[in-house]
């Protein structure tokens, strides 16, 4: 896979957060809700939400029902799925 210069700004923000990666490696091709994501990487929700958060604002994930409150689903996006493969490599 070629990496585009533009993506290594997107890959050295995953990198600086502490719970980016996990959390994008915890989705990967699954829905899931911020409490799914919590349990799973056993972190505190709080952190979930702000990995969350700041992953919507580069779209590598999206909310599949953003009119719901709570529960949530998110998804990977394209270039989530991008930056998830290049960081396995």
């Amino acid at each position: 896979m070629d990496i585009k210069k533009e993506f290594y700004k997107e890959i050295s923000f995953l990198k600086a957060g502490k719970y980016r990666i996990l959390v994008i490696s915890d989705i990967n091709n699954k829905f899931k809700t911020p409490t799914d994501i919590s349990k799973s990487l056993k972190i505190p929700m709080r952190e979930t939400s702000r990995a969350l958060k700041e992953l919507r604002e580069h779209e590598m994930v999206e909310v599949l029902d953003d009119d719901v409150k709570k529960g949530r689903l998110y998804k990977l996006t394209s270039k989530g799925f991008e930056a998830l493969e290049i960081l396995k490599k």
